[in-house]
């Protein structure tokens, strides 16, 4: 892969963040949040991706970008309102946006007239509101430049070289005198590489500067290093700028280089002294080239803007003193230390000051990060190995070994932590997609129906955010069209006309839940049970628990819409939901309140890699449990057993009775273990319901890797899982969900 080719890789994935956080602050927007913060939000987000589809030369994304970018401008200045019809059309533009980048990322064409109408309608809204932009794009944007030589084997390049506002192009002014009066304004700006690299002008940001009032700008210029050191993308060159701007206050100027914001030093002084008004010099004919010192510039393309000319490269000059009462007041990044450049290899901020500025970040791809994950993996195991070759003579006799070995354990464990985390990401990038679903589901079902969120900063493992995006989308589907009622039916039951569906995450334990609930009328558990036995799903005289008739919704090919519409009818979306979950270690669990609602819970590992299990024995066999699920363990000795009229297992813990289940029985296993020397591992299911698991004994707690039997040999109920101890031997992990679901259907049976 070439140098290009990774630019682009990090343009598309910057690009995918961006249209996340489109559809983020315009839900916030649809909300009622219309503040400037949100309105800047959205107008960097739509700038930065069409500066990096202008380097890139991705013409049609950059022409609709600029159009959609040239409204938002209007809107944040206050020319154009932001209505419902402006919103929809603003939403509806972040989509085409997003094909755009799909297009450009595939190479393929979208067609000369996609968008066309949506970027008709930004021309006429800013037209209206006295626009001149027309929407064209930047690429049309011409600046005559003129080259100049430089000669990279020299070490005294000039230091110095300004230019001032002009009255044309190819004339100037000599710099105006100072007199002592509020509105004089010294600014030093540094650019950094990443400025360029996104596709930001400085010369476009002296001329915003020029419209606030007089400017005088002075470029700072680091010596040029030899051939053999000069590096290609370094930045060799800064600004001292004067401004006299009366009305103009620091935020003002400031908001200039808000774009630039973290990609270069900036600093923002006021002198307390007045620019004299200018006297006109000689002007400099238009001919003049290089040697007469003046580098023709065109004005901006707003006509209240100041035209600007470059002055000649002066002589060798020290980099002005700033003033002995300059105060600065505003910085976005520190200068370096002497205010300038320190050489070619320190044209930044140092590390330290980087880092004091924020967070600092690296894209890595994930596939890289697996392979450490799975490493980490393999120390896991190997240090579980050595572990269980101390035995008792062992320890005594090396007793430095052993601490060695602790040391590794903990070692171990804090590495893990740490790649855990930086495969941990918020739930936020998959909560974000859903507001814009809503919109879809109350047009099309003609409900009105409101979205909240809660938790989206609950991390978790990046592999099992990515399948959580089809999962919530078919709960949410089914929320709206089979809980939420129509508004009638909702007046007529003494509810608000908006339904509300709640969408939350938080952490439990080792566990993540994420709850998908409604306000709506809860499942019709007659018609479902009756559609069950219609479909052969149920026997004609099996009996169901509630609990049992909810969970058949997610029984495949399941359904209870009366005709096939376009959002249910097939019976999949909830059957994709189980499965999806299941294949990534998780469980789902309903519960409905008729005429109140419905609540669907997902529970999520944290992560699909490592586990704390307690490793256990049934007929000579391991077997590990999450450590996450069990409460307590309990010798069969001491436990109080019932027998219930169907014969089932009950134990009684602190007058609660629960279900028991045998391993040894469950898997059909002959174990020589005397019943009153077994133990009863007591474990939590969703929901809060409890399983008493019965097993031969326990061996130990200790950490796993976990390993899919499905994609290695087949799914078995009841098993989450596989994982290989420190001896070699495999051990099935123990699904306990899958236990108490089993239970219930031997029982409905």
């Amino acid at each position: 892969m070439s140098d290009l080719d990774d630019f682009k890789a990090t343009y598309f994935d910057e690009c995918s963040e961006l249209l996340n956080e489109l559809e983020e602050q315009f839900a916030a927007i649809e909300e009622g949040d219309r503040s400037s913060d949100r309105l800047n939000a959205v107008f960097r987000a739509i700038h930065s991706i069409k500066g990096g589809g202008g380097a890139f030369g991705f013409s049609a994304l950059v022409g609709f970008a600029h159009a959609y970018e040239t409204l938002l401008d209007y809107v944040r200045d206050g020319r154009v309102e932001l209505s419902e019809p402006v919103t929809a059309l603003c939403i509806r533009a972040n989509d085409i946006v997003a094909d755009f980048v799909a297009a450009a990322r595939s190479g393929d064409e979208l067609g000369a007239r996609y968008g066309a109408d949506e970027k008709a309608q930004f021309d006429a809204l800013t037209r209206a509101e006295g626009g001149d932009d027309g929407g064209e794009p930047l690429e049309e944007f011409d600046l005559d430049f003129v080259p100049v030589m430089v000669d990279l084997e020299r070490t005294d390049a000039p230091a110095t070289a300004a230019f001032t506002p002009a009255a044309g192009p190819g004339d100037s002014f000599a710099a105006p005198p100072l007199s002592g009066e509020r509105g004089h304004w010294e600014i030093h700006f540094t650019p950094h590489s990443e400025l360029y690299a996104r596709a930001n002008d400085p010369l476009l940001l002296f001329r915003e500067l020029a419209a606030l009032g007089e400017i005088q700008v002075k470029a700072e210029l680091c010596p040029i290093p030899p051939l053999a050191d000069f590096e290609p993308f370094g930045v060799y060159c800064s600004w001292q700028i004067t401004l006299h701007a009366p009305s103009a206050s620091e935020a003002d100027i400031a908001e200039v280089f808000e774009f630039v914001d973290g990609n270069c030093e900036l600093s923002i002084a006021q002198i307390g002294l007045r620019i004299a008004a200018p006297e006109p010099a000689e002007p400099v004919p238009a001919s003049a080239g290089p040697e007469a010192g003046v580098f023709p510039v065109p004005p901006a393309a707003a006509p209240d803007e100041v035209p600007l000319s470059f002055a000649a490269l002066a002589e060798a000059l020290q980099p002005a003193a700033p003033p002995a009462d300059a105060q600065p007041r505003h910085k976005l990044l520190p200068p370096t230390d002497g205010g300038g450049f320190d050489g070619v290899n320190d044209r930044r901020s140092g590390p330290e000051d980087r880092r004091a500025n924020g967070v600092q970040s690296i894209r890595v791809d994930l596939d890289k990060i697996d392979r450490v994950v799975n490493m980490v993996g393999e120390l896991v195991i190997t240090q579980s190995m050595l572990t269980q070759q101390m035995d008792e003579t062992l320890r005594a006799r090396y007793q430095e070994l052993v601490r060695g070995l602790e040391v590794l354990a903990q070692t171990t464990r804090g590495l893990q932590d740490s790649v855990m985390a930086i495969r941990a990401q918020p739930v936020k990038s998959v909560f974000s997609r859903m507001p814009r679903l809503m919109r879809e589901l109350s047009a099309r079902t003609g409900k009105k129906i409101r979205l909240e969120t809660a938790g989206e900063n609950t991390e978790i493992d990046k592999t099992i955010i990515e399948q959580l995006s089809d999962p919530l989308t078919h709960m949410i589907r089914n929320s709206a069209d089979h809980g939420i009622e129509t508004p009638e039916a909702r007046r007529a039951a003494g509810k608000p006309e908006t339904g509300t569906i709640r969408l939350s995450a938080e952490q439990a334990g080792g566990s993540i839940l994420i709850v998908v609930e409604d306000d709506g009328a809860g499942i019709n558990r007659e018609r479902v049970l009756q559609v069950a036995r219609d479909r052969l799903v149920v026997g004609p005289d099996q009996q169901l628990t509630d609990e049992q008739i909810d969970q058949l919704i997610f029984a495949p090919g399941f359904s209870t819409a009366e005709a096939v519409s376009d959002i249910s009818g097939r019976g999949v979306g909830m059957d994709v939901v189980l499965s999806n979950i299941k294949k990534i270690g998780g469980s789902v669990h309903v519960r409905s309140w008729t005429g109140r609602g419905t609540r669907m819970t997902l529970r999520l590992p944290l992560t699909l890699a490592v586990l704390d299990v307690m490793l256990v024995k049934v007929a000579g066999s391991p077997y590990v449990i999450p450590l996450s699920s069990i409460v307590e363990t309990i010798q069969c000795a001491r436990a109080n057993f019932s027998r219930m009229p169907t014969g089932g297992r009950v134990l009684q813990v602190r007058g609660e009775y629960v279900q028991v289940v045998d391993l040894a029985q469950r898997f059909e296993m002959q174990t020589g273990v005397d019943a009153d020397s077994r133990f009863v591992v007591l474990c939590e299911a969703e929901g809060g319901v409890k399983v008493a698991v019965v097993v031969d004994d326990i061996i130990g707690q200790q950490q796993v890797v976990i390993k899919s039997l499905e994609e290695n040999f087949q799914r078995i109920d009841g098993i989450a899982g596989g994982t290989i101890l420190g001896d070699g031997s495999v051990a099935l992990i123990v699904d306990v969900q899958g236990l108490k679901a089993g239970i219930a259907h031997k029982s409905a049976a």
